[in-house]
């Protein structure tokens, strides 16, 4: 009977003494050959006790190791998945955030749906903890977000994938060069998504199993958040983004105009016209929740979608006036934009891997 394969569990780590823990143990508790797989933490410029809170845990499978310098052209989780990914021993690369917790058969599952040309698979996150309601946004948002991942996907186009919930071949992750030759990139998991498929790899979409990440406690969190995402867009997602953003705030000011009877006469089609257009956005983002089994999100649907237009309006403007970003305790500028790297013959890909 053929072995599964060798894992190896990649989590990067700033100051997260808080959650490092319980972190360790959802890993260490998996339906899987725990004896096939090894816990890599890259302590991510630490100055708590995030380090040695997970070596208390007594865990043979767990390797630490530290960066303090990154590299100038790379953000910090770059550089410490970049180092994760190169002193792995597994052929698979699970990776999710330290203050996250996984389900128990997270390995087994992430895993077995790998395809032979699949580089990747991802899932859903869902958040808790923190405001309920921010909570719930965060969760609403993540799961449009991976939606419209995989719709991208399955029309041809590089999308990304999910940092927090990923298994990556680390063959794959290799042949793209990693983070040094894909470039920076604020949202490193965008960016090495639509890295993998360029190189001629698929990604696979999962519905599940989700993991748990807690929720921003502030709205200025939140901003921050998406403010960094928002940098590494695919272009029809972001185009998306925008067609619904502007489509939203006009409809909805021509209902406004409607309804100050300024235009008696077509007062009553821009209203009509609002109402519907809001009734089939809460219909597409209700039916988008239901297939991830996430029912107890229905009654705040109809929040969604303009709140959702409210923050991308903030992070559109933000982003042009203030163009720095707060991230891990470090400060970026604006980042440059990438070049995108050229789409390799189908015999340079295979004489590549040949040589390495």
């Amino acid at each position: 009977m053929d072995q599964p394969p060798e894992i190896t569990v990649l989590i990067t780590a700033h100051n997260e003494a808080e959650y490092i823990q319980s972190c360790l143990r959802s890993i260490l508790s998996q339906d899987y050959p725990m004896e096939r797989v090894e816990i890599l933490l890259v302590d991510d410029r630490s100055n708590d006790e995030t380090a040695a809170l997970a070596r208390t845990l007594d865990c043979a499978a767990l390797r630490v190791l530290r960066i303090d310098n990154p590299p100038e052209k790379l953000s910090a989780r770059q550089a410490a998945l970049d180092l994760g990914f190169r002193e792995a021993r597994g052929e698979v690369v699970l990776v999710t955030d330290a203050g996250g917790r996984v389900p128990r058969e997270w390995i087994r599952e992430m895993t077995g749906h790998l395809g032979y040309r699949d580089g990747a698979a991802t899932a859903p996150v869902v958040f808790a903890g923190g405001k309920p309601f921010l909570a719930r946004f965060q969760t609403l948002e993540m799961l449009t977000t991976f939606t419209l991942l995989r719709w991208i996907s399955r029309h041809g186009k590089t999308a990304g994938v999910i940092g927090a919930n990923m298994a990556i071949r680390r063959e794959a992750y290799l042949e793209t060069g990693g983070f040094p030759t894909i470039g920076f990139a604020l949202a490193e998991d965008l960016a090495l998504g639509e890295a993998l498929m360029r190189s001629g790899w698929s990604v696979r979409y999962l519905t599940g199993p989700a993991t748990l990440k807690p929720a921003c406690e502030t709205i200025r969190e939140q901003i921050g958040r998406a403010r960094r995402r928002a940098q590494r867009l695919a272009p029809t997602m972001k185009s998306l983004s925008l067609l619904l953003m502007i489509g939203n705030l006009l409809v909805g000011l021509l209902a406004l105009i409607g309804l100050t009877h300024v235009w008696p006469h077509w007062g009553k089609f821009w209203v009509s016209l609002f109402l519907l257009r809001y009734a089939m956005g809460m219909g597409f983002i209700g039916l988008n929740v239901t297939q991830y089994g996430a029912y107890d999100l229905l009654k705040w649907v109809w929040l969604f979608e303009p709140l959702m237009t409210l923050q991308n309006l903030w992070v559109t403007l933000s982003n042009r006036i203030t163009p720095h970003w707060e991230w891990g305790g470090l400060t970026y500028d604006r980042p440059l934009p990438q070049p995108e790297p050229e789409a390799e013959s189908e015999s340079e890909t295979h004489d590549r891997a040949q040589n390495s």
